[in-house]
């Protein structure tokens, strides 16, 4: 009983740091807070804006940003505003799946080679280290291209690429927890192997894990932007802010800036935003820093 009140104890301390810096770091709240102002932008925006993304009008070709088109339109004469909505949520839903998919994975993982340790460990790390031996867009384009280009096919290449990354970073915090004295103690009386696990290992991971995720999210829509402008992204009709780019490259040096420029600018304000929140968030959460 005191070795399970110790240990949630310490689950709940590290939680209870996470909601202290969440009050406290201004920083941190701003970076947030943008975050989810631009996701609300992107979920509701069709509410507010109901123009069809798709919907092709040859008379308002290269419409300049106006009150009608206040993103202006591309060479079909589709609206700029609809598309760059339709593709945030293309680009954003990608980034979110392949951060979860490979934190799932990533986790497992982790936990099965940081416990079982022997040969678990050593065929694990020998295959995390031989996936990371290629280039995320090179391994993402193999897929791409054996599966067919698309949505899909890059969010498997990628989400087998971003898991080591995570089953890296968590083995060692396994490994380190192992050697805490309330895992030892609580292995001595003979607790089960998985409640050990999923009840006072996997508690300590979760914050960790977070701050993977935020950085895979940014790196993921980066990576899903070069594909998109290689041609193996997402396929046309299909919204997204790297295709996007892709389409308005060429009108970009004819004045008609907007097509490219828009996207562009939602990509940077997406990928800025998480690398700051992931950056501060762990700048806080070390234990090292004197940030709190």
């Amino acid at each position: 009983m005191t070795l399970s009140v110790a240990s949630v104890h310490a689950t709940q301390q590290r939680s209870n740091s996470l909601a202290v810096f969440l009050k406290r770091d201004a920083a941190l709240s701003i970076f947030l807070s943008l975050f989810v102002l631009l996701i609300l932008a992107l979920l509701v925006g069709p509410l507010l804006w109901p123009l069809d993304a798709d919907a092709i009008n040859l008379a308002n070709v290269l419409q300049a940003p106006s009150a009608a088109h206040p993103m202006g339109t591309d060479d079909t004469g589709r609206d700029m505003l609809a598309r760059f909505l339709a593709g945030g949520r293309t680009s954003v839903f990608a980034g979110l799946m392949i951060a979860v998919i490979g934190a799932v994975i990533g986790c497992a993982l982790a936990l099965l080679s940081g416990s079982m340790r022997g040969w678990v460990d050593s065929v694990l790390t020998w295959l995390t280290n031989s996936i990371l031996c290629f280039p995320a867009i090179l391994l993402a384009m193999a897929i791409a291209m054996a599966l067919r280009p698309g949505i899909t096919a890059v969010i498997i290449g990628l989400s087998l690429h971003s898991f080591p990354w995570y089953m890296r970073t968590l083995r060692s915090e396994v490994m380190r927890l192992y050697g805490q004295d309330f895992i030892r103690s609580t292995d001595a009386i003979g607790a089960h192997p998985s409640r050990i696990l999923l009840r006072h290992v996997l508690p300590h991971l979760i914050p960790t894990m977070i701050l993977q995720m935020a950085a895979v999210f940014g790196a993921a829509i980066l990576s899903l932007a070069a594909l998109g402008f290689l041609g193996l992204g997402a396929q046309p009709p299909t919204a997204e802010w790297g295709a996007m780019i892709t389409d308005g490259q060429q009108f970009f040096l004819t004045g008609q800036w907007w097509i490219a420029g828009f996207p562009g600018l939602g990509l940077l304000v997406a990928v800025t935003l998480t690398t700051l929140i992931a950056d501060r968030a762990r700048e806080v959460l070390d234990p090292r820093s004197d940030a709190v």
